[in-house]
């Protein structure tokens, strides 16, 4: 071995000995114990695919679609609020002059807001009763469209969805701000001086030369939505309520490795196999999105 092999693999020994402790270990762990009934305590039961057939058609089968399709109702319109809106507002702050770094602060300031604290904020604003939303709609005449936000089957997801999209678009316009900066300005100056329209300059020029930043957030959105559990726990808990209507993958992961399905079960065999099941869903996308990466940094 020669000399820089040897600190090749010294450098890369620490992040490859955390890599494997904390990604590969719990992983494979989890795998094998997802062959297994076991309620956190005392000799563990080896029962084969027994856990993977009541997830997918047993007993718990009905909880694991109704979430499943939750996450792709979830990833839908995410990725057409997030991506657009977010695609829309870079826009608006590369073209203005006055007040750009206040703009781009108001609209990045809830993403370092940690997702907990973002759910207990928004709890208490679209509390029927106390809410600052319902109280704004009241006073302004809208009364009549003053609604149990979280309360109501109809609107509870979808409502779920807003403060997610509150909360994390300053990223996704932080990003296309950064990809619209790299357009060069001559090639809209052309596009100007030609008479284009600034309908056909975003539809012809600035969309077409964002679209692989649209793609690269599009996969990671994908993979984000399969594991969202944090703002669903913080806005209707463990049990996603009302009557499963946010039940997403996360929460059923949670509720049949530590409880809460309306029995005192708790089997961590059970939730894991639920994880494999999220992971075997996210994995190709994954993939996808590493051979994007890596054939992007080798064409740079």
């Amino acid at each position: 071995m020669s000399i820089k092999k040897k600190y090749i693999l010294l450098f890369v020994l620490p992040a490859l000995t955390l890599y494997v402790t904390f990604v590969i270990y719990p992983f494979i762990y989890s795998f094998i114990l997802s062959f297994y009934r076991w309620p956190g305590a005392g000799a563990r039961t080896f029962v084969g695919l027994q856990n993977f057939k009541d997830v997918l058609f047993g007993s718990f089968g009905s909880e694991f679609r109704n979430a499943f399709l939750h996450n792709i109702y979830y990833f839908i319109l995410v990725t057409i609020l997030e991506l657009g809106l977010g695609f829309l507002l870079a826009i608006f702050l590369v073209s203005i002059v006055k007040g750009k770094r206040f703009f781009q602060m108001m609209v990045y300031l809830p993403n370092i807001i940690s997702m907990i604290l973002v759910g207990f904020i928004w709890s208490m604003m679209l509390n029927p009763q106390i809410g600052l939303v319902n109280q704004v709609l009241t006073h302004i005449g809208l009364g009549v469209l003053a609604r149990p936000w979280l309360g109501d089957p109809n609107l509870a997801l979808n409502t779920v969805i807003a403060v997610n999209v509150w909360r994390n678009l300053g990223f996704y316009v932080l990003v296309f701000t950064a990809s619209l900066l790299d357009i060069p300005r001559e090639l809209l100056e052309a596009a100007y001086i030609d008479g284009a329209s600034n309908f056909k300059v975003i539809t012809k020029i600035l969309f077409p030369l964002t679209l692989p930043t649209f793609q690269t957030l599009s996969i990671l959105l994908f993979i984000w939505t399969f594991n969202v559990f944090d703002i669903v726990y913080a806005l209707e808990g463990a049990q996603a309520g009302p009557f499963r209507s946010t039940d997403v993958l996360g929460t059923l992961f949670y509720r049949t490795a530590f409880g809460g399905l309306g029995s005192s079960r708790a089997d961590f065999g059970l939730g894991a196999a639920v994880a494999v099941l999220i992971f075997v869903v996210v994995m190709p996308l994954s993939l996808v999105y590493a051979y994007i990466v890596d054939r992007r940094s080798r064409n740079a």
